[in-house]
């Protein structure tokens, strides 16, 4: 299936919240209440956690992604939904997009039954915060996974490609 992209605009509350992620180059695995609020609450309310992702831009701004891990309960797994905006110096842009049905490698988990028995005893929570996968909270670009790799290189694609065009 091909991604579909959406454009949305942001808030200054949102604006000011991604601006303070972008700060730290890597990635860092984000807890669920730390997801930012551009995600809707409903939605917010099927996500562990994310992954945030800063790379420099050739320009000097910095690429943000937050692939964030939804649970998805019918088909026992776990899917990635990624979100991307530039952030320049003065702040992030007035608009961002999230990536929908992505086709990446390692979009969709299988989750340990270790996760499926955390959700049934107290919800979605931060099963991957507590058991980070290869025993790792954050690091740099060069020790991404292959799953949340694949969305940040999809989403700056997107992003690059259809920016002007939103």
């Amino acid at each position: 299936m091909t991604p579909k992209s959406s454009w949305v605009s942001l808030s200054s509350t949102q604006r000011d919240e991604l601006h303070r992620f972008a700060q730290l180059p890597g990635w860092r695995l984000v807890s669920s209440e730390s997801i930012p609020t551009i995600f809707p609450s409903a939605f917010r309310s099927k996500l562990d956690s994310g992954v945030m992702i800063a790379a420099p831009t050739s320009s000097g701004g910095t690429y943000l992604v937050f692939n964030a891990r939804r649970v998805d309960f019918k088909d026992r797994a776990i899917d990635q939904e990624p979100f991307a905006v530039i952030v320049h110096s003065s702040g992030p842009d007035p608009s961002g997009m999230f990536l929908h049905h992505g086709d990446w490698e390692g979009r969709t988990e299988t989750p340990y039954s270790s996760f499926w028995s955390q959700v049934d005893e107290s919800g979605v929570g931060d099963y991957f915060l507590a058991n980070p996968p290869s025993g790792r909270t954050s690091g740099s670009l060069d020790e991404l996974s292959r799953g949340d790799r694949g969305a940040f290189e999809t989403a700056i694609r997107y992003l690059r490609s259809s920016n002007t065009a939103h």
